[in-house]
């Protein structure tokens, strides 16, 4: 039992590192706004010091409770959960000045909050977070494919946080300190594996989340822009240039080549075209596929899909069938064997 903690740490502390490195980098070049990727930093580092605070808790060193320190980390991690989610489910821009005044309030809290009582109250903070960040979810209902599964892992994130709340109140009262330490620490593991999960199952969530935001929020900006030619434009970068071969290819991108921002371009191919952003790449790279599949009989399903801009096998099967209702595969052999 003593190596389970530490195991659930390391495991921890890893995947932490690779998401702030991903977070860094620009996950999938997902346009977040630097508040947004700093609040991310901060509760993933603050995560990471949360989890060693745990050992040092089970392990004797904290026996009398967290520190002040500790509670500081945990407001402040709270905050930048807070931060990154707010980031991408609001349009670019929209970040009040008002909101500078929250890093303010939250490190006052943590400083003068009497010690037995920091703890439930961050984590009921953090709590209300997740319900506004729900409420952001459900707006974008009618966008959203995945706001269903969204809306489930929050309210997972909510449970959490009040279970850590109700744990803090009772660890001086009896529960004890190790206690808190094994469940917060446990906890810490599985939202970690859950968000894991849900970028590997879901891995194009956070784009399409951008996406949907960018159309929800957006008033008409192709009031001085000529659709149609700009439309042309759009039709030339897939058909002739082929750009959704890249599997890099993002929203952002393809508005910068074509000479439109990124609002430009989502509401042009919603109006123009009747679909959202992801769709119409996926529709023409499932088009490529076709004609690779025919033409070049001994590529292989996968190298084909990889040439046309998937991702992965999973993401290719799951586009090619949704469109056509067969298998790559299923599709060739149907052709060239009539």
């Amino acid at each position: 039992m003593n190596q389970i903690l530490p195991m659930l740490v390391g495991f921890s502390i890893g995947v932490a590192l690779l998401l702030a490195a991903a977070l860094a980098m620009g996950y999938r070049q997902v346009p977040l706004p630097w508040p947004s990727r700093v609040g991310g930093l901060l509760m993933l580092g603050g995560l990471a010091l949360t989890q060693l605070a745990h050992l040092h808790l089970i392990t004797g060193i904290g026996v009398d409770g967290p520190s002040r320190r500790y509670i500081v980390v945990l407001f402040l991690q709270s905050l930048g959960f807070y931060w990154l989610l707010l980031g991408a489910l609001r349009p670019e821009g929209a970040w009040p000045r008002r909101e500078w005044l929250l890093p303010v309030f939250v490190l006052v809290l943590a400083f003068l909050v009497p010690q037995d009582w920091a703890i439930p109250l961050a984590l009921v903070l953090a709590t209300v977070a997740v319900a506004h960040l729900g409420v952001l979810v459900f707006r974008l209902r009618a966008l959203r494919r995945w706001f269903a599964l969204e809306l489930k892992v929050l309210a997972v994130f909510a449970l959490m946080a009040v279970v850590v709340a109700a744990v803090g109140v009772l660890a001086p009262h009896g529960l004890g300190w190790v206690r808190y330490a094994w469940i917060y620490g446990a906890l810490i593991a599985l939202g970690f594996w859950l968000v894991s999960w849900l970028l590997l199952a879901v891995p194009d969530l956070l784009p399409k989340a951008r996406e949907a935001v960018a159309v929800a929020y957006a008033q008409s900006t192709l009031d001085k822009i000529d659709r149609e030619s700009m439309a042309a434009r759009l039709r030339q970068a897939f058909e002739q240039d082929q750009v959704h071969c890249s599997e890099s290819l993002s929203l952002s991108s393809l508005a910068a080549l074509i000479g439109l921002s990124s609002h430009q371009l989502s509401e042009l191919v919603n109006t123009q075209f009747g679909m959202g952003f992801s769709r119409l790449v996926r529709e023409y790279r499932v088009q490529s596929a076709k004609r690779m599949l025919v033409e070049e009989p001994r590529a292989s399903v996968l190298s084909v899909g990889m040439a046309c801009g998937f991702n992965s096998q999973s993401s290719f099967y799951v586009a090619f069938k949704e469109q056509l209702g067969e298998t790559p595969a299923a599709y060739r052999k149907r052709i060239l064997n009539p």
